[in-house]
């Protein structure tokens, strides 16, 4: 049987004789079919065991006074097969997930995506009520996914999030090495030199935003890129080829692994910090000293996180400069999420939103950085 595990990795203590019927009936089955079919020895051993006399003396297998070895024992081996059910079969109407206990087996054997297809279809029509495109768009975007879906153990969901927290830090890192950029010579009087120069008007306020932009760029990657590889090494490469929806939510839209999310995640921070930089540029060229442009600059920053805690995924938290950085709000979080911005009959995915608007952000403050250089007044 260990050569036809393709992408599930499994543990059951099973004699020979169930072994052999086990082995026949892969033979019989595709390979797209073995997910159902470990799902559904996966519930059926899981029935098996919290039935037990002696597993039922400890109480419910999901309270915190069951003891911790019993269910690494008897439980965790086949638990992360279990990923996802609960939810697939959850209330259609409140969306809470079923009891795995009351979750019928044969219903798990070739119905399973169709079971997911339809709980987001629940979801979308609780949160997205008056709004049915948004509801079409995200069934259609789900239609789209790979399956069946691919699961490795190892990589926590942790880990995406320290990608985020360290992406966050170096906005902060670069925004605060930014302002000063034209604010700095401002305030010294420096500025009233370079400007009597030939080139001191539009092609320094250039020569020094390629600067920054080059200098913000190169200690982003190579930050990134060593975050990622620490993590890598310390959780491993097979973990990265597990499905995005078996590491968050089975009803989640990317079409993406674990290692292209990665890969998204530092592209989208990357574009996100150089437009909030923009931005930030933009600021030290209009402002007259640093502290001004830096305090502006981190409330700038800071500003969609707020906006998000406060009132949820709206036009504000996403069509800032930094709408992709944060906590709550950041891109990571946008892509588990199932939020949609509305205007008129059209819908707009939220991490879609924060890439456009972040990609001309990025252009627009450069082009007015230089702008208000060329036409600042030396005092």
């Amino acid at each position: 049987m260990e050569n036809r595990k393709r992408n599930i990795q499994m543990k059951f203590y099973v004699t020979e004789e169930e072994k052999r019927l086990i082995d026949e009936k892969m033979k019989q089955l595709p390979i797209k079919q073995y997910g159902a079919y470990f799902r559904k020895m996966a519930i059926d051993g899981y029935i098996l065991v919290v039935d037990r006399s002696d597993t039922k003396a400890y109480g419910p297998v999901e309270e915190e006074g069951f003891p911790l070895a019993v269910y690494i024992e008897k439980i965790v081996p086949f638990r992360h097969l279990l990923m996802g059910l609960s939810e697939a079969f959850a209330d259609p109407l409140t969306g809470i997930g079923a009891d795995l206990m009351d979750i019928d087996p044969n219903d798990i054997d070739g119905a399973y995506y169709e079971k997911c297809a339809e709980h987001l279809q629940d979801v979308m029509r609780n949160e997205q009520r008056e709004n049915e495109t948004a509801q079409q768009k995200a069934l259609e975007k789900y239609s789209e996914l790979d399956t069946p879906f691919y699961l490795h153990s190892g990589i926590s969901k942790d880990a995406f999030d320290y990608i985020e927290f360290y992406i966050l830090f170096l906005a902060i890192l670069c925004v605060a090495i930014a302002a000063p950029t034209f604010a700095g010579e401002y305030q010294t009087g420096g500025d009233s030199i370079l400007r009597t120069t030939k080139y001191g008007h539009k092609q320094l306020a250039i020569t020094k935003i390629l600067a920054a932009f080059t200098l913000f760029v190169v200690t982003f990657l190579v930050g990134i890129t060593v975050h990622i590889l620490i993590l890598d090494a310390a959780f491993g490469t097979d973990c990265l080829k597990t499905s995005f929806q078996m590491r968050y939510s089975i009803i989640n839209l990317p079409n993406i692994n674990l290692g292209q999310l990665q890969i998204i995640l530092a592209a989208a921070g990357l574009l996100s910090v150089l437009a909030t930089v923009s931005c930030t540029l933009f600021l030290s060229a209009k402002c007259k000293d640093t502290l001004t442009v830096l305090l502006i600059s981190i409330v700038v920053l800071l500003m969609p996180l707020f906006a998000y805690v406060a009132m949820g995924a709206t036009w504000l938290s996403t069509i800032l400069p930094s709408a992709g950085i944060g906590m709550q709000n950041n891109f990571l979080s946008q892509l588990a999420d199932f939020n949609y911005l509305n205007i008129g009959g059209t819908s707009f995915w939220t991490p879609h939103v924060i890439l456009i608007s972040a990609g001309i952000e990025l252009f627009v403050f450069t082009f007015l950085a230089i702008h208000s250089y060329c036409r600042h007044q030396v005092a």
